[in-house]
């Protein structure tokens, strides 16, 4: 007869998952994931037990490493990715003889399940003549034979792919810590604006050209693409993508006659400056970190803050926010925006962040990656051609409406 469930959590569900492997004879598991922890190694010293063991790999979330060392168990094989929808048991099931013993609940296999997570789980015990455990043993050989075994073309191909979602898995972990804008700001629903709604705040800049503005990006891009390297560039082009000329300064003749100073002025930064005139390797060493294409990550970022910070090494101010995002915003305007001081009050109402938070060692948690989760942001590439050109350097173009004199 079936045992009273009990409720298991927090150590008792490895100490149990553990005693029931070393208790029983036969092992028949469905999982959606597994990594390579204590409670794995400890399977695999019995791996002769394992009847059938199905387990997942949706989202590329389980181990290679322990789908490596489950290659050659006879029991286990791997259910593939599919359209179909995600697989998702956590069904633990053990027999010796006509007894049976089932946990079923929360816990994946993976280190963390059996580790620092908070899961729960429910713990029977019963006789194998039961419709529960034929029901039980039913799904589980159901699953296991329409899965496959874990052959080295497979391996492979999902080592690569376990790896290109590395990033992504990492930053789903990590807490995005969206503010609430102040209730008296002009702009308190940016991260929650369409993209109508963003162009409409872009285009009512009492301030600046939104074309000649447009023009400032498109020449960026296309200095950056000639001239993947900063310090590779003619001097008044690195200029005018750090924004060190003066308003009235003279500028070579084969410069764009446009005002460099609107995406943050950095006229003022003496130290600065004088890296972008004479000394530029360190700062295109941290530009060199943020590709020209595609998608940046948090890694990208850090690296490039680390070079940036380097960069000034010896001189007798360091780099900060205002410099550092106004280059970051001249490569990449779709997914930096130069944070300084006419901007900073009314961007940091927008986000809902602390203007004591506006750092460089803050910007990507608290600015970029909010930003980033906006459906501004994620709309697709309008079709006009001044709109289009926009949305290329979208996130830049804050500045437009968050700037004051």
């Amino acid at each position: 007869m079936t045992t009273t469930p009990k409720y298991l959590h927090g150590q008792d569900l490895e100490l149990t998952i553990r005693g029931l492997i070393d208790r029983h004879e036969e092992l028949q598991w469905a999982v959606a994931w597994g990594s390579m922890g204590p409670l794995a190694k400890h399977m695999l010293r019995h791996a002769a037990k394992v009847k059938r063991f199905a387990i997942g790999t949706h989202f590329h979330q389980t181990d290679p490493e322990l789908l490596e060392a489950l290659r050659d168990v006879a029991g286990v094989r791997v259910v593939s990715n599919s359209s179909a929808g995600t697989f998702h048991p956590k069904i633990y099931l053990f027999r010796t003889g006509r007894r049976f013993a089932l946990v079923l609940g929360s816990p994946n296999f993976t280190r963390a399940a059996f580790g620092t997570n908070y899961e729960a789980a429910l713990y029977i015990e019963g006789d194998t003549s039961e419709e529960l455990y034929r029901d039980v043993s039913d799904g589980i050989r159901a699953v296991w034979e329409d899965a496959n075994e874990i052959r080295d073309d497979f391996l492979r191909a999902y080592r690569l792919k376990h790896q290109a979602t590395r990033t992504a898995r990492k930053d789903l972990e990590t807490d995005l810590p969206i503010g609430l804008p102040t209730t008296d700001s002009d702009y308190r629903n940016l991260l929650d604006d369409d993209w109508a709604a963003f162009v409409r705040r872009v285009k009512s800049d009492p301030h600046h050209d939104i074309e000649g503005r447009v023009t400032i990006m498109d020449h960026a891009r296309v200095w950056f693409s000639q001239t993947p390297r900063f310090e590779d560039m003619a001097e008044g082009q690195r200029k005018a993508i750090a924004g060190t000329y003066a308003r009235n300064e003279t500028k070579p003749a084969d410069l764009p006659d446009l005002d460099w100073a609107w995406f943050g002025s950095m006229a003022g930064a003496g130290v600065f400056k004088g890296l972008v005139k004479s000394q530029p390797a360190g700062l295109s060493a941290a530009l060199d970190c943020i590709p020209r294409t595609g998608t940046i990550n948090e890694t990208d970022f850090d690296r490039f803050r680390l070079r940036f910070l380097e960069s000034f090494k010896g001189a007798e101010r360091g780099g900060g926010l205002a410099t550092a995002s106004r280059l970051l915003a001249l490569k990449r305007p779709d997914y930096f925006v130069c944070v300084d001081s006419p901007n900073r009050d009314k961007l940091s109402e927008a986000v809902g962040v602390k203007k004591s938070h506006l750092t460089l060692d803050l910007y990507w948690t608290h600015i970029v990656r909010p930003l980033l989760c906006s459906p501004w942001w994620n709309s697709p590439r309008p079709m006009s051609d001044l709109d289009g050109r926009l949305w290329d350097s979208r996130m830049a173009f804050i500045d437009a409406f968050c700037y004051e004199r």
